[in-house]
């Protein structure tokens, strides 16, 4: 699947969406609410929402959190984060934005 080509939708107006509009791949487990594995893509895309703190928020989720970079740059990482690099997130831990990317975003003005 040529990933190119997947329809990059998100927030017009205000606030983050959620990363579920993203998700390219789900697949169910045997238990409800409890997916086996999701696989979503993020790709390049305009951030246009105001009054709103753009990067990733600090979150936990019900499901370990496996990610990869591909090219470009990721937007919860300031630096340290490059093409071919993976990251993981155990179920229920909490994660989000470096300190340099929260403050850089706290204070740009999104109007």
């Amino acid at each position: 699947y040529d990933l190119r080509r997947f329809n990059t939708i998100g927030s017009l107006s205000y606030d983050h969406p959620d990363p579920s509009i993203l998700l390219v791949l789900h697949s169910v487990s045997d238990t409800p609410g409890v997916d086996a594995i999701d696989f979503v893509i993020f790709p390049p895309r305009w951030q246009v929402a105001e009054d709103t703190f753009r990067p990733p928020w600090f979150h936990r989720n019900v499901a370990c959190e496996f990610m990869g970079l591909i090219h470009g740059v990721y937007d919860a990482k300031a630096h340290g984060f490059e093409p071919g690099g993976a990251s993981l997130h155990n179920c229920m831990s909490g994660h989000g934005p470096d300190a340099e990317t929260f403050e850089r975003a706290s204070a740009v003005d999104t109007s």
